[in-house]
């Protein structure tokens, strides 16, 4: 078909000649491909009004694959002209209209069925049979072990609620129903006694009833000390901030620091819209012992005093969110990520002494900031950070890895008022282009925030804590239906489209690099490429919507740094069972004879700095390098 096209003008007399390159297509070589894009059928189903799937759709259609289009209504057709490539990108987010078109159809179709012309229900595979058998046993078991025994049973136990100022409903349901897993798995009854504001549990064996115990207690602990995260209410949603803590680590002599403003070369968060400032220190050129005169509160003694609080503060509050975390049914994430504090509520003082700033300002709660994680925007700024962790062969097989994170608004009819909710897809691809591991998540917490400014050293860091709630990754779900339409086109740009129920927000096309770093830590580089998609959100369900349409809204380079056996020690909590512990405690993860501790973080942590900034150049050493 014509690579391009010319407008039309009704009042201008084509001769037959003219006009038959524009109804029929170029002649193609007769290949695979064209006899495939041949049988792909060209009429609209009569069962659909054009109108639906047309609508407002041509104009983004045409835009997104640089083809014109126009509707034939007297044959019923849409008329394509275009680069083949072009032409089946075009036909591609045709058909996904129709088909969107067909679903809702089918649904309204469904909704109105007269009893007696019901179709027979198409017949299970085994696999599907085996997991509604598993299913529908799992449901009777839950069921008989409801409400009181039938008859009396030899063990009984009983767990007396502490507080009486958590309604229950948290804790065990509105209908008590949070607790029928624990009644399935361990085959005991259970049942809330208001007067006595305790659970009572009763069964045939003690085993079981101390299990059974067990979990319930733990479904209380869980619950007292989620309330205990700092968070606030915004727009009806609970937005867990977590425990936030500003340290900073001394240089090695003393000095004075400076709440400064921040470099030119600095890359901010593209959303960080206010005032910043940095902490910076302030070196004074006299001697070591006139300093310690002028200035008695910034000596040695000083500084490694606030080194020992530093390790001090580190643990104990490591310690408070491993408890808070210890028995969530959550995916947990543990990082230390490098950049840079930046400082958005400040004192106005600019000059502070290391005693004062330690004392009064840096455990200030008025004390605010970001964390800008961008250390560069080009791949070649941080290649000699790429040659030295490749040098002793410590990348990991298949590395590097890509995947997507989709941030969504999940909306939710029930009865006539919609809920809306945050919901998170993070998606793989294989080779193929089809859709690989897969997972969507919700509800998620910011644990603990430790932000250290390294004053020796031109990057700091931070360490982070967060949770986040699965969601179902069924493929007949809400979830799999969106991502089962997700693909990658010939630009290798995602291609997706909104539904009923998911709408797309945010998306963030992650390209990492993983590498040991020592036997048991791993560094990883990752390339972030974000899109703000939120324009689109009011687009028709089925409209696909290419990432290559237009550019990322920025392209920014990080690097984290964590420990394998966090990881390991935190992937128990995702497939935890109601009320049931992990097989790691709160102590194990920092603890100073198996893992060395908090020192021994640190000292990783300051090593890798060194290596680091050696490594990845500011722009400022960056130019004055160029120009030499």
């Amino acid at each position: 078909m014509a690579a391009s096209y010319r407008e039309f003008d009704s009042s201008v007399n084509y001769e037959e000649e003219e006009a038959l390159p524009w109804r029929q297509g170029t002649p193609q070589n007769t290949t695979a491909s064209s006899v495939e894009f041949r049988s792909m059928p060209d009429e609209i189903p009569s069962n659909l009004c054009p109108v639906d799937i047309i609508g407002e759709n041509l104009q983004h259609i045409e835009k997104s694959t640089n083809t014109h289009m126009l509707y034939n209504q007297d044959d019923a057709k849409i008329e394509i002209w275009g680069t083949r490539k072009d032409l089946d990108q075009a036909l591609k987010q045709l058909y996904a209209l129709a088909e969107n078109e067909l679903a809702k159809d089918q649904q309204e179709r469904d909704k109105r069925i007269v009893k007696g012309w019901v179709r027979p229900e198409k017949a299970l595979t085994d696999k599907q049979k085996r997991k509604f058998d598993r299913r529908s046993a799992r449901e009777r078991e839950e069921r008989d072990y409801r409400g009181f025994p039938p008859e009396q049973k030899l063990f009984n136990g009983h767990f007396v609620l502490p507080r009486s100022d958590i309604p229950i409903a948290r804790i065990i349901g509105e209908k008590e129903e949070i607790l029928h897993p624990i009644r399935a798995d361990t085959k005991c009854y259970m049942w809330y006694e208001p007067s006595s504001n305790l659970i009572r549990i009763v069964g045939d064996t003690y085993e079981s009833v101390e299990e059974a115990t067990m979990r319930v207690k733990n479904l209380y602990i869980k619950v007292v000390v989620s309330r205990k995260i700092p968070h606030v209410i915004k727009d009806g949603l609970t937005i867990y901030n977590g425990w936030v803590y500003h340290l900073v680590e001394p240089p090695h002599e003393p000095c004075e620091v400076r709440i400064a403003n921040p470099p030119s070369w600095l890359y901010l968060p593209y959303d960080l819209d206010v005032v910043i400032k940095l902490i910076e220190p302030v070196y004074k050129r006299e001697s070591i012992s006139a300093l310690k005169e002028l200035y008695p509160d910034s000596n040695f003694d000083v500084l490694q005093s606030i080194r020992e609080s530093n390790v001090r503060t580190i643990k104990s509050a490591l310690y408070k969110a491993f408890i808070t975390i210890h028995l969530l049914d959550e995916i947990t994430k543990m990082r230390v990520r490098f950049g840079y504090v930046c400082l958005t509520d400040f004192p106005r003082e600019p000059l502070w002494s290391m005693d004062k700033l330690h004392k009064k300002i840096l455990c200030d709660s008025r004390l605010r900031s970001k964390f800008a994680k961008c250390i560069a925007t080009e791949h070649k700024q941080i290649d000699p950070l790429f040659e030295i962790l490749s040098e002793y062969d410590q990348q990991w097989d298949g590395s590097p890895f890509r995947e997507f994170k989709i941030c969504t608004i999940h909306k939710i009819q029930k009865g006539r008022n919609q809920e809306t909710w945050p919901c998170t897809f993070e998606v793989q691809f294989k080779n193929d282009g089809q859709i690989g591991s897969w997972n969507v998540t919700t509800n998620e917490k910011n644990i603990l925030d430790i932000n250290m400014s390294c004053l020796d050293a031109v990057y700091s860091w931070k360490l982070n804590i967060k949770t986040t709630k699965f969601l179902s990754n069924d493929k007949f779900t809400a979830q799999g239906a969106f991502v089962y339409k997700l693909r990658i086109n010939p630009q290798n740009r995602l291609v997706y489209s909104n539904t009923e129920e998911i709408n797309v927000v945010t998306i963030c096309e992650k390209t990492r690099w993983k590498y040991w770093w020592g036997t048991n830590y791993i560094i990883e580089i990752t390339k972030y490429e974000f899109w703000e998609l939120s324009k689109y959100m009011d687009d028709l369900p089925g409209v696909e919507i290419p990432l290559n349409q237009e550019p990322p809204l920025s392209v920014t380079f990080g690097v984290s740094f964590y420990k394998k056996s966090w990881e390991e020690a935190f992937a128990f909590n995702s497939s935890l069972n109601v009320g049931e512990a992990p097989e790691w405690h709160p102590y194990d993860i920092m603890d100073e004879e198996q893992t060395g501790g908090v020192n021994d973080l640190l000292n990783e942590i300051r090593n890798f700095l060194e290596v680091f900034q050696s490594k990845v150049l500011i722009p400022s050493e960056e130019n004055n390098n160029n120009n030499s």
